[in-house]
């Protein structure tokens, strides 16, 4: 099933009287057009209008059809279940973006801040998404979306590991994921992981901490770096843990230990002023890797924050969105995991480069998403 099929399968929340537009067809024209460029419920009907020779061509629609107006596209995006565009991302990223073996992948959540209700009270809520990120692509390859109320990031990313299981790919993972059972998850998975370890883990910081302090490093490596007036050294080093040392933790085989030094910049801009730092941190993982290879894994996974989270909350707007009412800041969330990914697939060097080459590119964004003459065909890289 390609992602027009799958589209084509949701069923209509709408009621039956008054419905002149099919939900596939609405659905459809908000994927292809936001991902060119025309992005809010007006632009949609400029797309409708700018595109409709190739629109039809491409769906095989009726020559006099009427496109939906400004207010169809409003009240289907608030109105639609944000699962369901979710569900859809996946069997597009399923089909379209390749997992290879070996590949590092960060598992993080991210708080949709328009979607918060409740305030700080314990009747807060908010929708959250939990996506899997490719360190080396850059792309989504899975996700699920959740409200806090309801379900934790912690069941979401073991429920994430065992959609992964069999790819024989290396997880990467904050302290929130540095639980047992989650690491006897990735492991049966035929998977490896590396995750931060804090003092959420009191008795097993402490274990980690002993062995640091009593052993010497099997392996160590230095990097330094001076990037836009800050300066890090970052020192890692590797330790092997005994097999009796952590039976409770499946897999375990190294503890990592990453000190980083150097001087940033503190402060607002008029009154910046450089600061030195000096801070350790401890991993876990299950790999048996060099301290070199350690490290550029442990710093690729904030990845995910500054390549993702951050391009979607500061580019993308996503936090901020003013389209709001009912589903609609969740349902927009969802269509900037595509125009991400879609964008990555561009290979550009910046963001901003990827969105203009996508800005009315119909026939080649339509052949990414829909691709409707080969949907198993798995995207490597376009440049």
């Amino acid at each position: 099933m390609n992602l027009i099929e799958a589209i084509k399968a949701v069923p209509d929340h709408r009621h039956a009287r008054g419905i002149r537009h099919e939900l596939w067809l609405i659905l459809t024209i908000i994927l292809l057009g936001s991902c060119t460029g025309y992005w809010g419920y007006k632009p949609l009907v400029e797309f409708t209008k700018n595109h409709r020779k190739t629109l039809i061509k491409l769906f095989n629609l009726p020559s006099d059809i009427r496109f939906p107006s400004d207010s169809t596209f409003r009240n289907v995006i608030q109105s639609l279940d944000f699962e369901i565009l979710a569900v859809l991302f996946n069997v597009w990223s399923q089909q379209k973006l390749s997992i290879d073996e070996g590949e590092l992948m960060a598992m993080d959540g991210k708080g949709i801040k328009s979607t918060s209700v409740g305030g700080s009270s314990s009747y807060q809520n908010f929708v959250s998404m939990v996506s899997v990120y490719s360190h080396h692509h850059g792309w989504v390859v899975r996700h699920q979306v959740m409200e806090n109320k309801h379900k934790s990031e912690v069941e979401v990313v073991q429920e994430l590991v065992q959609e992964l299981s069999g790819k024989k790919v290396v997880i990467t993972l904050d302290a929130l994921h540095c639980q047992k059972k989650t690491l006897a998850l990735i492991i049966d998975s035929g998977n490896d992981y590396i995750v931060t370890l804090k003092k959420n883990q009191l008795n097993l910081f402490k274990a980690a901490n002993k062995l640091v302090s009593s052993t010497m490093a099997s392996d160590e490596n230095e990097v330094s770096e001076c990037i836009h007036g800050r300066t890090t050294t970052r020192h890692t080093k590797i330790y092997p843990i005994p097999p009796q040392l952590l039976p409770l933790w499946a897999g375990a085989k190294h503890i990592i230990v990453v000190r980083r030094y150097g001087t940033r910049w503190e402060g607002k801009k008029s009154r910046r002023h450089q600061v030195d730092f000096d801070e350790v941190h401890y991993y876990l993982s299950s790999l048996d890797w060099s301290a070199s290879q350690f490290a550029s894994a442990i710093r690729g996974h904030w990845l995910i924050e500054n390549r993702l989270h951050w391009v979607k909350d500061v580019t993308l707007n996503e936090d901020n969105d003013i389209r709001s009412g009912g589903n609609a800041p969740a349902n927009w969330a969802m269509v900037r995991q595509f125009l991400v990914s879609l964008a990555r697939m561009k290979c550009t060097h910046t963001f901003p480069e990827a969105l203009r080459l996508m800005a009315n590119q119909m026939e080649d964004l339509s052949e990414l998403l829909f691709d409707l003459s080969s949907p198993d065909k798995p995207i490597k890289c376009l440049a």
